[in-house]
């Protein structure tokens, strides 16, 4: 990626954010309280990001329809006994927009939290995958031997944690899944290193700055385990206004960061408004719309 087109693409967030920021100032501070809570984090974060924060485990899959109906009924039982299930802190479903090809993004609180959700094998799970073709599966983050047996049918690729957190999630006795736990945005960016240094310097700058912002939940770096020349970054935000607020406040670190390696690809999951599209054009990201589930 060309050094004048990574500060062409920074220049156009800018001017787009600082006018959107604008517009949202004239929210009312009881709405930034609700803002607040919509971000589920617990309220005392430690200084310093914890090690339960860093043993994050996160499952992908990405498929392609056989019989969505039978696929729908199967999602909405899995996704509410997840809910209720330990450690379960999402299960997220995005469809893309020819309606043929689902994602899925599971977060677990640890490898224990993933064990014991593969273990749970329903009925609903069999229909699950005999209701879509599975491409890929990957997994990130340090499982156990016994889960990784589990997973050999599925022939799934490993990444290692590499850096960043995802925040601890408050406590709730609310049943059911909330309107706000629906709102997430994703960002996922596969790449290649270009600088390795640069690009951990870049990551450790972006890293401590959004630990202290609110509405950010995960800022989590995985690399390739087989030959740790692939990076892959997840980026979790309450909504589409702590997106934005993020890359009006962290310019450099990101333009430091892509300098840093080779694009593969952006997806973008959750939101396709105009102003989401018109900042990330440059970089040319896929979409895909809320399906169901949920992000804690």
């Amino acid at each position: 990626m060309k050094k004048k087109r990574i500060f062409g693409f920074m220049d156009k967030i800018l001017i787009i954010c600082t006018a959107s920021l604008f517009m949202m100032a004239s929210c009312s501070s009881s709405k930034k309280a609700q803002k607040m809570s919509n971000t589920n984090e617990t309220k005392a974060q430690e200084v310093g990001i914890s090690d339960v924060e860093k043993n994050r485990i996160f499952v992908t899959m990405n498929a392609t329809f056989k019989d969505e109906e039978r696929c729908r009924v199967a999602m909405e039982t899995i996704v509410n006994d997840a809910y209720a299930a330990y450690g379960v802190n999402s299960h997220f479903w995005f469809r893309s927009k020819d309606g043929k090809s689902l994602f899925v993004f599971e977060q677990y609180e640890d490898k224990k939290a993933l064990r014991k959700a593969i273990r749970r094998f329903t009925s609903a799970r069999i229909s699950f995958f005999r209701s879509i073709k599975v491409i890929d599966v990957t997994v990130y983050g340090s499982i156990s031997t016994s889960s990784k047996l589990m997973f050999a049918i599925m022939k799934p690729k490993y990444m290692d944690y590499y850096g960043g957190y995802s925040k601890n999630v408050a406590k709730t006795k609310e049943a059911g899944i909330k309107d706000f736990e629906r709102n997430r945005i994703f960002i996922t960016t596969n790449a290649s290193f270009k600088d390795e240094e640069k690009c951990k310097v870049a990551m450790k700058g972006l890293v401590e700055d959004t630990y202290a912002e609110s509405g950010i939940n995960s800022h989590f770096w995985c690399r390739s385990k087989k030959d740790g020349k692939s990076l892959f970054v997840l980026e979790q935000y309450a909504d589409e206004k702590a997106l934005i607020e993020h890359l009006i406040e962290n310019p450099s670190s990101r333009a430091d960061f892509f300098e840093s390696i080779d694009v593969g690809d952006v997806n973008i999951y959750g939101t396709e408004s105009d102003t989401i599209k018109e900042m990330f054009d440059s970089l040319n990201p896929m979409y895909m719309n809320y399906y169901g589930g949920y992000s804690k």
